[in-house]
């Protein structure tokens, strides 16, 4: 362990989503993408944390800064899981999944970088460089807007989806 209590701000390359991630055990062991879930355990064994993040600089040496959220804080996430309570930070069941990767227009919207081919998204016609404006009446101001928007979903769900074609027409669908 190197630091305890820190502060990252962490994001997806996928949905281009940003969280600001507090309180964590900040490690000097190599940690790679894939290993978030995986234990860091003290000299004794035990386990004092759980991988969540690592810096950029992953790629270009033998590993960077990595991050855990303290034992005490997963455990209290995992008893929420298994009562079945969901809450603004933990959600339950599998997550919507439009098929978008996307990221910030400035604030105005999330701008469509990848479509997976058969994905809601792609049936409706959303493409590269368009830029979605609204989920069910709801303005999206970024990437990170509309992944919480989609939290709120599952798998089957209807929604309504505004959006700018890349030549700037509005385009509303469900």
């Amino acid at each position: 362990m190197v630091a305890l209590n820190q502060t990252v701000q962490a994001s997806d390359a996928l949905t281009g989503a940003e969280e600001t991630l507090n309180g964590l055990i900040q490690v000097d062991a190599a940690i790679r993408p894939g290993d978030s879930g995986g234990p860091i355990v003290n000299n004794q064994g035990q386990i004092v944390g759980i991988n969540t993040a690592a810096s950029d600089n992953f790629q270009l040496s033998q590993g960077g800064q990595g991050f855990a959220i303290p034992i005490g804080q997963a455990m209290a996430v995992a008893n929420q899981i298994r009562s079945g309570g969901g809450s603004p930070t933990v959600h339950i069941g599998p997550t919507a999944f439009l098929g978008l990767g996307v990221v910030d227009n400035n604030g105005n919207g999330a701008r469509v970088q990848r479509v997976v081919g058969t994905a809601p998204a792609a049936s409706i016609g959303i493409s590269n460089g368009d830029v979605v404006t609204a989920v069910d009446g709801i303005a999206i101001s970024s990437a990170t807007a509309l992944s919480d928007v989609l939290n709120g979903h599952h798998p089957g769900d209807v929604v309504s989806i505004s959006w700018l074609s890349k030549s700037g027409s509005p385009a509303p669908r469900t």
